[in-house]
């Protein structure tokens, strides 16, 4: 399994003490991606024959840091720990018995999720999605993707380029829109690992998800093309975030970025009715006999 970290020294010891409580046979590449606190020497200490142990030379962003996880691995399946989440028991031997099926290239998992207030279940439905579907739900956004729940085969990752190193946010829904023309996926609802709450994480930095969306548009055009309504949706979604966040300067950036893009029509009619049906497709299709039965975009939608 890979983790990579940066900077993360005092959660990390707990992220690591969970990996190796795991009953699963695994080896734990630790990628430090050029920290500037003592993480350094933490992992120099550490003298578990299962961790190895890589450095980068220069800060590349956990895309990359991960990559370079992905190409030193040795096993067939890897799965993925941020620095500041946790495993619970199960996490690898559940993902590695779904992946007994040979059509199978990812599991995701469930997470229990911290916030600042209380601990909320993050459940996806024990449901498992052809090619096809796999895509299709990864488009719209139907079940929540993070790092830390994912379990994919190796060759399938490297077969598709592994992380865009260029991204920071989204990277994982990217990789897995990528990969899921490699096979299916199984959705797993037991809660496998946590998730923690940190004031600087990257997905907390609401005044910088405009940028972030911008460039995983880039890299997955069909969101201005074949499927500009979901485009639009999901734009609208940054800019509300931009305002209950009171980041005004951000609004401001976003919505030009977003109109110079045509992701914004501006005619606010048709633009609340896209949202509206795109909204209530993405509520009707959550449900687990939908995802079952979900074959990929609509007629109407292609």
């Amino acid at each position: 399994m890979v983790l990579a970290t940066y900077n993360r020294r005092q959660s990390l010891p707990r992220a690591i003490a969970s990996v190796l409580a795991q009953d699963a046979d695994f080896e734990l590449i630790v990628v430090d991606d050029a920290s500037t606190d003592d993480t350094r020497s933490y992992l120099a200490s550490l003298a578990d024959p299962r961790i190895r142990v890589l450095g980068s030379e220069r800060n590349v962003g956990p895309s990359a840091a991960r990559n370079l996880g992905i190409e030193a691995a040795r096993a067939d399946v890897i799965a993925f720990l941020d620095s500041d989440d946790t495993y619970r028991p199960r996490r690898l031997t559940a993902s590695l018995a779904a992946l007994g099926d040979p059509s199978i290239v990812c599991v995701l998992s469930s997470s229990l999720t911290y916030t600042r207030e209380k601990p909320r279940e993050a459940r996806i439905p024990d449901v498992r999605l052809a090619a096809p579907a796999f895509e299709w739900a990864l488009t719209c956004d139907l079940f929540p993707v993070e790092t830390s729940g994912m379990t994919v085969r190796r060759a399938a990752v490297l077969a598709v380029g592994g992380f865009c190193s260029g991204l920071r946010l989204s990277e994982d829904r990217e990789l897995l829109i990528r990969l899921s023309r490699q096979g299916g996926v199984q959705l797993l609802s037991e809660l496998l690992w946590e998730k923690s709450w940190s004031d600087d994480g990257l997905s907390n930095d609401w005044s910088e998800h405009g940028f972030g969306f911008l460039k995983y548009v880039a890299e997955r055009p069909e969101y201005t093309t074949r499927f500009r309504g979901l485009g639009s949706y999901f734009a609208v979604k940054v800019l509300v975030r931009d305002l209950r966040a009171r980041a005004l300067r951000a609004f401001w950036r976003d919505l030009r970025a977003f109109f110079a893009l045509g992701l914004i029509d501006p005619n606010p009619v048709r633009l609340l009715r896209n949202h509206r049906r795109v909204g209530h497709y993405r509520r009707a299709q959550r449900s687990p006999q939908a995802l079952a039965a979900l074959t990929g975009p609509p007629d109407a939608w292609r």
